[in-house]
């Protein structure tokens, strides 16, 4: 059904490694296992598409299909493991206070986190992947799962990583520490409207990159959470010029 990447961890091995607030444990008392969804390269979309009667439309604040479904999929999921008597709470990565997905990704062995740009890269898929929901179960409907990381998956090590080099606003001139601001700049000053040059740089994964139907509408929509992150106190460090919309 287009979620093709699914993980599962122990949830007190994952907390351990949480500052308060972001632990599975203070959504869940007692909870014993975490499992990831995700999907990898072009399968969600086109099972969006499906979804929405093959067409998806123009990305805006109150139309959301990728969540949707993404959402829709995780309740599936939980009603059967519900079934199987288990307690189960569906977490979302974009909540107010939101568990660490990526290092979630790495502990269920999805990928590793780039040292370089932070993107979560996966060995077939690249960058191009995106984490979609966690569920959170007491019981151990899988077993004891210790992490599984990707220890010998080092794909930036000799890479001469044209991602750096490709990005317009130079967000990534400092390896590991990306100036996100310098990004929110350049995008809502009308830069990179359709994509991202940095995730289209990664020799990784490129022939799984999003179509560009798909690549323009999850930038679009990336777009309207950038403004929601400097609505929440960030506007004041951008320069009135860059204002619009």
């Amino acid at each position: 059904m287009g979620m093709n990447l699914v993980g599962v961890v122990d949830a007190a091995t994952f907390d351990a490694s949480q500052p308060c607030g972001r632990r599975a444990a203070e959504r869940l008392q007692d909870c014993d296992t975490i499992v990831l969804l995700g999907a990898g390269g072009r399968a969600a979309w086109e099972a969006v598409k499906a979804r929405e009667g093959g067409r998806v439309g123009d990305a805006r604040h109150d139309y959301h299909p990728i969540d949707a479904w993404s959402l829709a999929l995780a309740e599936q999921a939980a009603a059967r493991l519900r079934a199987l008597g288990c307690e189960v709470v569906v977490v979302l990565p974009d909540e107010q206070r939101p568990m660490n997905f990526r290092q979630l990704a790495e502990q269920v062995g999805f990928g590793t986190i780039s040292p370089v740009i932070g993107h979560l890269l996966h060995p077939v898929f690249g960058p191009w992947l995106s984490l979609r929901t966690a569920l959170l179960v007491r019981g151990r409907p899988f077993g004891s799962r210790p992490p599984a990381p990707l220890l010998d998956f080092e794909p930036c090590g000799g890479c001469p990583q044209p991602c750096r080099a490709a990005c317009p606003s130079e967000t990534y001139r400092q390896p590991g520490t990306p100036d996100l601001l310098a990004c929110a700049r350049h995008r809502l000053g009308g830069g990179c409207v359709t994509g991202c040059d940095t995730l289209r740089a990664c020799p990784l994964g490129a022939q799984h990159r999003y179509a560009p139907d798909e690549e323009a509408f999850r930038h679009a929509y990336s777009l309207f959470r950038t403004r929601r992150w400097l609505g929440d106190g960030m506007w004041r460090f951008v320069p009135k010029r860059f204002r619009q919309g």
